[in-house]
């Protein structure tokens, strides 16, 4: 079953409260960068930039506000009725010196969450009648803010129908005296409630709102959509291989090179315009291998391009085959004319191409949660990969989104390994000997690439080759929120088991599951030590002391709240809890062998 998702992203800096003013014109098309909105020109507010919810956007990379906050939790306060969550304030943008003639306009477009061609593709959850977005104005003569536009929740299929496109443009006119300061700002905000569905695990993220191409400036229009002379890539730039975002080095070969790249490249302006798009692979040393020249083309108004020179360039380079671990980066390029235009930003999209000891299908971000729940006794999810060579699967990693009171925390799975016979999960190779718990990550740790995954070490190393499955046993069944990649498709690869029988997926995008790798030389993993005393809490309710006992020395201890935020952590086998509000937590206790336990808190004052 798929629901909403989470995300992850750094913690943003606090913005300073002495920020400089800025001058008009004011423009971010959220193409260069990702994370917290730059600070450059935003005040960040829990607001994520990224490249997965919204499908199709102006240009590449869309601002998006939904129900998780600047580290990717679920907000504290978040309920099934509509609560208040991102916002995405302006700089100061001096205004002084004009006035209601200067005809100065802000405009946007945007699109609602949930978007996709069938309800089995549809990206993100899409905002309920209730779950608004809002556009702010911040008035220094009484500092105040003042709501001048919003949009209560819709679907696109509804925006569609209303006005012939997904994407929506707004343009508002700046004409009140109260905001010709040098301290004027705007603000986007927005409103989401949770969806009231009965199991925890299933209430993630939700009512995403996505916002790209925001302009302000002088001189503007607002009774027609102005037509940017900009040529731009729209979505992020691809793989090289054919079935995988990234694989061991010691796994790939040169069959599983692609044959072409599927490019997307739009023109804004109302004429054709030529352009000029090439690609380079450089390797990790940045030394250019190979440069792939497209020459020009003429690009359709208010299209994309679709001369196959640009929009299918042919892969001319195969990566040499090596086992030793490297990245090789392909760089894509695209310009009107032989100076490019005046939004060249958007102009330039990047693809790391991994080669480390891992497999994976997804890129690291999920846009929805998928997971299983049946009243079947044996819940079951297995992951195809074909390797080319034999291998010692010595470890898998995971991302699990965070969901309403940490639901997620205290659902034990079994992970499990089999041999793939005839095109099905068959005889199982490995399975744990003790079930496991989902990991969330602490805040600190969900930067870079792979920030959202936990790698979970096998109890022993396992000599695979050809087709395996990777997954996991359920040892109950309540719904595990495992993150779910809309952006590549490998549902041929995914299979579950709720009743009597394997069934293959249906639904569009990749578990972020990874198999990782050792060489085939090496032993194993050390098991760790099955005769430890298992640590218990007491008192449990506690007021404002608890003690662990049965902790090892050296052990690691950390208490998170229901939202999955870590609120203590250290090393001691007392923990002062005088400071934590009345509430349910979860502990915990990694030893110093790497075993690790869990024990839910009660806290009551």
């Amino acid at each position: 079953m798929l629901v909403p998702a989470g995300r992850w992203q750094q913690r943003p800096a606090a913005a300073s409260k002495s920020a400089a003013s800025l001058s008009l014109p004011f423009f971010d098309d959220f193409s260069d960068y990702q994370g917290a909105p730059t600070s450059r020109q935003w005040i960040p507010g829990g607001a994520y930039v990224g490249t997965g919810y919204g499908l199709l956007p102006p240009t590449i990379g869309v601002m998006t506000l939904d129900a998780l906050d600047a580290d990717g939790f679920l907000y504290e306060h978040a309920s099934t009725s509509p609560f208040g969550a991102d916002t995405a304030t302006s700089l100061p943008i001096r205004l002084d010196g004009l006035d209601s003639t200067d005809s100065v306009v802000i405009s946007f477009y945007y699109l609602p969450g949930g978007d996709g061609m069938h309800p089995w593709e549809m990206v993100g959850d899409t905002p309920n009648p209730p779950d608004s977005l809002f556009l702010d104005f911040y008035s220094a003569v009484d500092s105040t803010w003042l709501t001048v536009w919003s949009r209560g929740g819709t679907n696109a299929a509804q925006l569609m129908e209303e006005t012939g496109h997904k994407w929506q443009y707004v343009a508002i006119a700046i004409t009140d005296s109260i905001y010709f300061d040098s301290l004027f700002r705007f603000r986007f905000r927005n409103h989401c409630s949770l969806e009231n569905n009965g199991k925890n695990g299933m209430m993630g993220n939700v009512d995403q709102w996505n916002i790209d191409y925001v302009m302000m400036d002088r001189g503007r229009r607002i009774d027609s959509v102005p037509m940017f002379r900009d040529i731009a890539f729209v979505n992020p730039a691809p793989t090289m291989l054919k079935n995988y975002r990234a694989m061991p080095a010691r796994q790939y070969r040169t069959s599983e090179m692609a044959q072409s790249l599927s490019m997307t490249i739009t023109n804004l302006y109302s004429s054709p315009i030529a352009s000029y798009y090439s690609y380079s692979v450089l390797d990790s040393a940045g030394t250019v291998m190979y440069t792939y020249d497209g020459g020009y083309q003429n690009a359709p108004a208010e299209g994309y391009q679709t001369a196959p020179v640009h929009a299918r360039p042919q892969v001319g380079y195969t990566f040499p085959q090596s086992d030793t671990p490297t990245t090789y980066t392909i760089v894509h390029n695209v310009r009107e004319g032989a100076t490019g235009d005046d939004y060249q930003q958007n102009d330039t999209v990047r693809y790391s191409q991994h080669f480390y000891d891992y497999y994976a299908y997804d890129d690291g971000t999920a846009e929805n949660g998928y997971g299983l729940t049946s009243t079947a006794a044996s819940l079951m999810l297995a992951y195809r990969f074909d390797l080319n060579t034999a291998d010692t699967l010595t470890a898998i990693d995971m991302a699990f989104n965070h969901t309403f009171e940490c639901a997620n925390c205290a659902i034990r799975f079994r992970l499990t390994i089999w041999r793939s016979e005839e095109g099905l999960p068959g005889t199982i190779l490995y399975s744990d000997q003790i079930a496991r718990l989902p990991i969330i990550p602490d805040s600190g740790a969900l930067t870079g690439e792979r920030g959202a995954f936990h790698r979970y070490l096998l109890e022993h190393g396992v000599v695979v080759d050809g087709s395996i499955f990777i997954g996991f046993t359920q040892e109950s069944n309540e719904y595990i929120n495992i993150g779910f990649d809309r952006s590549f498709n490998s549902a041929d690869r995914i299979y579950y088991y709720t009743s009597d029988t394997w069934q293959q997926s249906f639904l569009s995008g990749s578990l972020m599951m990874r198999p990782c790798f050792g060489q085939s030389a090496i032993v194993g993993i050390t098991t760790p030590e099955t005769t430890e005393v298992v640590p218990t809490l007491y008192p449990n309710p506690a007021d404002r002391e608890v003690r662990i006992d049965g902790l090892p020395k050296g052990s690691k201890v950390t208490v998170y709240d229901i939202s999955g935020r870590k609120v203590l952590s250290g090393s001691e086998d007392s923990i002062n809890t005088s400071c934590l509000p009345d509430g349910i937590y979860m502990v915990r206790i990694i030893t110093p062998t790497g075993t690790l336990h869990t024990a839910k808190l009660i806290i009551r004052h």
